[in-house]
């Protein structure tokens, strides 16, 4: 089967450029039908390198990346990047939100790069919106200071009617909290980029078949990304997952969460 990745990137940044190539590319190379990006370039404080901001809003950031989505329909949807640092939820964005919410696929928050925890209460408006317009949050967890699972717990506990996932199952963890967390919370998802397969196995053992999607953070480890030997197992189905459970975590979940076409 052909695969969907729900957790990509496209950028103008010296050390990660020509994306948009690069991901058409990898897809064709490695058996992918869709993938889903959001756009780096929305990161208020980058950490990769010496980028800096471009210093344009969110809005006419997400018009390049919807550029890209437009031209390669079939293959291509995009996250609304949302920046908790600088901007707030203006008339503005809600509008603009509102009026392309048939080509936005869910609301990307990285709190590292905007230095704002999951859990800070400036993002409050954000989840609030998301609800209101029924979009899911593809949030950036990892053991730093911002992006701790439990700060997600906290927030799918107040925010019962949205739909979190939990990019990277907390990333540079040995995973094991996130598992929990999401068995404790039915609104959290996950995705499985950077997360080895046996990990993924587990997540569906102890939390469901239904919850976990595969998605690789490409290209952000170069044009190779989807070559690293974690990708690898995933396409080989190393750990022997049914193939039902494969056929879900490679691409059925995603068809069903994000109402894709078959």
């Amino acid at each position: 089967m052909k695969a969907i990745d729900i957790h990509g990137h496209i950028a103008s940044w010296p050390t990660l450029n020509d994306t948009e190539e690069a991901i058409l590319t990898s897809m064709e190379n490695h058996g992918i039908r869709f993938t889903l990006v959001s756009h780096c370039d929305a990161a208020e404080f980058p950490s990769v390198g010496d980028e800096t901001p471009r210093g344009l809003d969110s809005v006419a950031i997400h018009e390049e990346l919807l550029a890209f989505q437009r031209a390669n329909p079939s293959r291509i949807g995009g996250y609304f990047w949302i920046r908790p640092h600088d901007e707030k939820v203006t008339p503005k964005l809600r509008e603009y939100i509102h009026e392309h919410r048939d080509d936005i696929y869910g609301l990307k928050f990285h709190p590292y790069t905007a230095q704002v925890k999951i859990n800070d209460p400036r993002m409050d408006e954000y989840y609030r919106l998301a609800e209101k317009e029924g979009l899911p949050v593809l949030v950036h967890t990892a053991m730093d200071i911002y992006s701790s699972i439990k700060y997600l717990a906290d927030v799918a506990g107040r925010f019962p009617k949205v739909r979190f996932i939990a990019a990277h199952l907390e990333l540079c963890s040995n995973h094991e909290c996130a598992i929990e967390v999401m068995k404790e919370h039915p609104n959290i998802y996950c995705d499985t980029a950077w997360v080895d397969m046996a990990t993924a196995k587990k997540v569906i053992d102890e939390v469901g078949e239904d919850r976990i999607f595969f998605g690789t953070d490409n290209p952000i480890d170069g044009k190779g990304t989807l070559a690293n030997p974690l990708y690898a197992s995933y396409f080989k189905n190393e750990v022997g997952l049914p193939k039902k459970q494969y056929e879900k975590l490679m691409g059925k979940n995603a068809e069903a969460f994000f109402h894709l076409p078959r």
